[in-house]
């Protein structure tokens, strides 16, 4: 990526970030917010460290099951979990959400993987997630009264679901004849042509899982699994600051709509998007007081961050590296892929 583009998407990430944030606090008694804060039981924030590593290992647990099926080969969990750690620290802390980038490049290197066909087993990931998120929220908008705009977003998360998953599943199916076709154009390209049908190839390799219905199976549940232990994790903040909502209900309203909310481009650990997904979610579709809701969303951010990032530390020392070597990841990747 060029310095111009990058300049642009730094300034867009932290514009969009201004405006959410506005758009979360304006208007709000900021004595309330620091009441709801300063009174919060923290051992409920405390049970949050645990779940939030869990969460992680159980993402884990789904990537390998799509790295094995990719590679037809076992892939240790101690190196996906250190990557993903890393990973996910990167996003919290880093410009350009570079972590997406540096996740499957770790494991990629650490695992003797190919780079393409791993990158594409993230991408299936996503599909995956979104998959999840999209039946969640249709279920809000089915079993509760919402604004429009949380109503038209669980629509274009589900039509967007349907069509990432059908793309998927198109490439996979009709490799066989797509391929060779794009084969013949890159082996008239000198010197490039070989890269990119290399490239093609792995990065179609890593998409195949999708078409595999045991696999499908599994990481599906596996998925709907972890975003139910993200809806407790964000159910426990409830506790934490004496919100009077359904637990499991509240819960997934406030991660689907929250994790709807940092998809848009931000600043790094998606500060503003975060913080209004919360305020929607729960003043809006649940009733509670905009300060509350902001005291609330204040705490569980700041939980979930310091858990990534510590857990992101340590596997950092453990890799024996640097933030600056995390940074140059996009470069390395774009270079190699």
């Amino acid at each position: 990526m060029s310095s111009g583009r990058r300049t642009l998407h730094f300034v867009a990430g932290l514009g969009l970030s201004g405006l959410f944030l506005w758009l979360a606090l304006r208007g709000e008694d900021w004595t309330a917010i620091g009441r709801s804060v300063a009174d919060a039981d923290y051992r409920y924030l405390a049970l949050m460290f645990p779940l939030g590593a869990y969460v992680m290992y159980a993402r884990c647990q789904r990537w390998q099951i799509l790295l094995e099926k990719t590679h037809r080969r076992p892939v240790g969990i101690l190196p996906i979990y250190s990557a993903s750690a890393i990973g996910f620290m990167a996003n919290m802390v880093l410009p350009f959400r570079v972590g997406e980038i540096a996740r499957p490049w770790l494991v990629a290197r650490n695992a003797g993987l190919p780079a393409a066909s791993t990158f594409a087993t993230v991408i299936v990931e996503r599909v995956l997630d979104l998959m999840a998120l999209a039946t969640f929220a249709v279920g809000i908008v089915m079993s509760t009264e919402v604004p429009p705009v949380i109503a038209t977003s669980a629509k274009w998360a589900a039509a967007l679901a349907g069509i990432a998953f059908s793309g998927a599943l198109i490439i996979v199916a009709r490799r066989q004849t797509m391929l060779p076709r794009l084969d013949r154009l890159w082996r008239r390209i000198p010197k490039l042509g070989p890269i990119v049908l290399r490239v093609e190839h792995e990065f179609v390799d890593g998409m195949a899982p999708i078409a595999h219905v045991a696999t499908l199976t599994r990481t599906v549940a596996w998925s709907l699994w972890i975003w139910f232990v993200v809806a407790i994790s964000f159910a426990l903040g409830f506790e934490a600051t004496g919100i009077d909502v359904p637990f499991f209900g509240a819960g997934v309203t406030v991660a689907t709509i929250v994790a709807l909310a940092v998809a848009f481009p931000s600043a790094p650990a998606f500060v503003g998007q975060f913080e209004w997904g919360c305020k929607v979610a729960l003043e809006q579709v649940h009733g509670v007081p905009g300060s509350i809701a902001i005291g609330y969303s204040i705490l569980v951010h700041t939980t979930q961050f310091l858990t990534q990032v510590v857990l992101g530390v340590v596997f950092l020392a453990r890799e024996g590296l640097s933030l600056s070597d995390v940074a140059g990841m996009k470069d390395k990747a774009e270079e190699v892929v």
